[in-house]
């Protein structure tokens, strides 16, 4: 499936079975896999970035999901990484947030904020919208293929947008 959401994000930035300890793992892995996709020079200062933004609030989102997220000058374009995490009872915080689907959202600092916090909510409501789906769950618990995930993702993103 071809979408205009690839510059968002790509198969490569997608992990599946990610085998993590803490979210701090988790939050490191996806930093280093948008430094390979070349969406950072500097993968320890984007994840210290998004550290910050996590202690301000959790970004456990529910339904086994998480959505760290940033807005630093260690990101070169809007980026997006998803990671299955491979424990089924991997804990985000505490024992009550049980999260397998970390979405990762990342933005360069810019001078249009207004147009970038309406991308991060066009984002974030297409995340919500799937993760409310208990196919989508299903689904992304199943695959095997990181491209299944990408096109669940990229139909999402349509979705939203011509909705």
């Amino acid at each position: 499936m071809t979408s205009a959401h690839t510059s968002l994000i790509t198969k490569e930035a997608i992990q599946l079975d990610l085998d993590a300890n803490s979210k701090f793992d988790v939050i490191r892995s996806l930093c280093g896999r948008l430094f390979v996709v070349n969406r950072t020079e500097n993968p320890s200062s984007l994840y210290q970035d998004i550290i910050k933004r996590e202690e301000v609030v959790s970004t456990f989102a529910g339904w086994q999901t998480a959505i760290p997220h940033a807005i630093s000058r260690h990101i070169s374009v809007p980026s997006l990484c998803f990671a299955r995490v491979k424990e089924d009872d991997f804990s985000w915080n505490s024992r009550d947030e049980i999260v397998r689907f970390v979405f990762l959202l990342c933005a360069p600092i810019s001078e249009d904020m207004k147009r970038l916090r309406q991308s991060q909510s066009y984002v974030f409501s297409s995340v919500a919208q799937l993760i409310g789906q208990a196919e989508t769950i299903e689904l992304w618990q199943q695959a095997s293929d990181e491209q299944v995930i990408l096109d669940s993702l990229c139909r999402a993103f349509d979705a939203w947008q011509n909705g």
